[in-house]
């Protein structure tokens, strides 16, 4: 009788949560599984004036592949990314320390104020940004001239162009990031530090000792969102380069956006390059996941 009534009750739990992601379920398919079946049938045709679609197998991948601006720019983008990705997690996690010892009124409004950036939209901060350094007329390049220094071209020169892409896109997500480390922090129980801090360990001791295993989960998901995040970028580089100087700070994305306009390419072969980011994408967040298996297991199996 009563392995009975376990045996309803656990088959109850399961309809319960089955009815509970039905709906997420639905919507994955509908609005993600869907449009991506789509673009992957799409990708192997070729769609003609009128209407018409000729199947051509692989050769719209092929064309893309032999595409050197889109290789280049894949190139530029990821080196970004990787720049970015370091840059935010050491600066968010150093940030986030101060942040813990603050306290009261001053640790919320440090927190709200942070965080600003991050609701401001990528168009407004590129257009903020390159007020700040414009050649001629620049917040940055008019202080410059008052010490008799000599202006710099930020958004036009092969050095500072990239540099002038990458300072705000760390300074839009800071304030996201930070936060994120801060949750992770708090969340480390007192009596780890309490106990480390009797053996006479420093900061820096406690940071490699416990802080830092105790993040890495969230080292890994701020990782992964950043990869996700930044090989799509756009809004900042079309605005403030536009890609350019000779294709430095073009991005995928851009340079489809740049080919859709001017009909470089077709519609097909935009979307068979766009399944080659979501590849790219794929295959580095899977490399990153692998490696973080491959950690845990070793702590695992000593």
């Amino acid at each position: 009788m009563m392995a009975t009534t376990q045996s309803i009750s656990k088959r109850e739990e399961k309809i319960t949560a089955l009815i509970m992601i039905l709906p997420a379920t639905l919507l994955l398919g509908v609005f993600v599984m869907l449009p991506l079946g789509m673009a992957v049938y799409r990708s192997f045709f070729d769609y003609r004036a009128g209407g018409e679609s000729l199947y051509v197998g692989f050769d719209n991948f092929r064309k893309i592949l032999k595409n050197t601006i889109f290789f280049d720019s894949i190139a530029n983008v990821i080196k970004m990314t990787a720049i970015i990705a370091t840059a935010q997690i050491v600066l968010s996690f150093l940030f986030a320390n101060a942040l813990v010892r603050i306290r009261g009124r001053k640790a919320v409004i440090a927190r709200m104020l942070i965080y600003l950036p991050y609701l401001i939209s990528g168009i407004v901060v590129s257009v903020i940004f390159t007020l700040m350094t414009r050649y001629n007329g620049g917040i940055i390049n008019a202080f410059l001239i008052q010490l008799n220094i000599e202006p710099i071209a930020f958004n036009n020169d092969t050095f500072w162009s990239p540099i002038s892409i990458i300072i705000p896109t760390l300074w839009i997500g800071f304030g996201y990031f930070t936060l994120i480390m801060y949750s992770g922090l708090i969340n480390i129980p007192r009596e780890y530090f309490e106990a480390a801090e009797v053996d006479g360990a420093g900061f820096l001791r406690k940071t490699l000792s416990i802080t830092i295993p105790h993040m890495k989960n969230y080292f890994i998901l701020l990782v992964v969102t950043l990869v996700v995040v930044n090989l799509q970028m756009f809004e900042i580089p079309m605005i403030m380069t536009n890609g350019q100087p000779a294709g430095q700070t073009m991005t995928p994305v851009l340079y489809l956006i740049h080919s859709r306009a001017n009909s470089n390419i077709s519609d097909s072969e935009i979307t068979a390059a766009a399944l080659l980011i979501m590849l790219v994408i794929l295959l580095i967040n899977s490399t990153i996941f692998y490696l973080f298996r491959t950690r845990k297991k070793d702590e695992w199996e000593h």
